[in-house]
């Protein structure tokens, strides 16, 4: 039997844990999910919590319509987002192996941060500074995530461009950064220190916009 309930731990034939927890650190149910959320007590991924922000869905007019914003500056931004994270994040707490953002709509998944270390406690020092700093304007929520193999998180349909579910798939839709950043970023050891985070305090006193 302990065989057995090793073998499908995390499963969808699991009918105590959570899945979608197990694979993706997030479910939409959140607490009033029917089974458990097993947080990790160490981990080498982190997540911050509704971090990005995608122009394209936040971009408004006074008078409330959504204005355009083109896919080359949503790219823009998005690049200049995730080198100054990146870069930050590095520097101060250590080697990063991996870090995705999620392009989703849903509540659980909109603009969460995923940040691979190399050093499980690079991550549970990263998880407890990071959450007295501001971003934006917002309090920053940063956790340990049991994600540790993207490729079981990621809807491979997107991938392809066949999801048909949109935003609110329940797998994540990892934005892509542009090639030549992702070479510069994966293939550099840290650089200069930047200061994207605030120390936490009144967001009144600190307002950010985007990068």
């Amino acid at each position: 039997m302990a065989e057995y309930l090793a073998s499908i731990f995390g499963t969808e034939k699991d009918k105590v844990n959570c899945s979608f927890y197990f694979k993706i650190g997030a479910c939409r149910h959140g607490d009033r999910c029917s089974r458990l959320h097993n947080k990790p007590t160490f981990s080498q991924t982190i997540v911050l919590l509704n971090l990005y922000r995608n122009p394209q869905n936040t971009a408004q007019t006074a008078d409330g319509s959504h204005c355009h914003v083109s896919d080359v500056e949503v790219q823009e931004h998005y690049d200049n987002f995730f080198e100054e994270v990146f870069t930050e994040l590095q520097e101060k707490y250590g080697e990063i192996e991996e870090m995705n953002v999620c392009d989703n709509l849903g509540d659980h998944l909109v603009g969460n941060v995923y940040v691979k270390f190399r050093r499980e406690e690079d991550a549970e020092r990263a998880v407890a500074e990071l959450n007295n700093r501001w971003f934006n304007g917002q309090a920053v929520h940063a956790e340990l995530s049991p994600v540790t193999d993207f490729r079981e998180s990621c809807c491979r349909q997107y991938e392809m461009g066949e999801c048909t579910r949109g935003g609110f798939c329940n797998f994540m839709h990892l934005r892509p950064i542009s090639r030549n950043l992702r070479r510069q970023l994966y293939g550099r050891g840290p650089r200069r220190s930047v200061s994207l985070l605030d120390p936490k305090t009144s967001s009144e006193h600190h307002p950010r916009t985007s990068a």
